[in-house]
């Protein structure tokens, strides 16, 4: 289960530059790429890295960087996402183990501890993304 954003802009420059920069960013940043073509780079998060916890906060878990060729204009499409399987599991056990207890409302508070956390790590990816592409695209 996953949150999926994609963004895009355009640029003049060639797309084997692109390529290149991409390639660059994400090794500069410590992702893994799975896969790169003429025309796309795939990469993901290992999910057993060690990090810091505000530092995870700003990791992506993984993407696509599509990059085409129209009209002497190179458009390049980013889509990432966020995994919400870690998430998932904790409410899951948290609320299993209140449910047990007689507390029915609590789980309620995670569910919207979680909901609330979720929606500021969305924006906080979105920014992410979104300084990686410029950061790509200016150099």
């Amino acid at each position: 289960m996953k949150l999926k954003f994609k963004i895009s802009q355009t640029t003049s420059l060639a797309p084997e530059i692109i390529i290149d920069r991409i390639k660059a960013e994400l090794d500069q940043n410590k992702y893994r790429v799975l896969n790169i073509t003429n025309n796309s780079v795939k990469f993901d998060e290992s999910p057993w890295k060690l990090m810091w916890n505000f530092e995870a906060m700003r990791r992506l878990d993984g993407g696509k960087f599509d990059v085409n060729l129209q009209d002497n204009l190179t458009s390049v499409t980013f889509s990432y996402y966020r995994s919400l399987i870690g998430p998932l599991i904790i409410l899951t056990v948290i609320s299993i183990g209140l449910i047990r207890d007689g507390e029915y409302y609590a789980p309620l508070g995670f569910l919207l501890f979680y909901v609330i956390a979720l929606t500021f790590n969305a924006f906080t990816l979105k920014d992410v993304a979104n300084e990686m592409l410029n950061d790509i695209l200016i150099f």
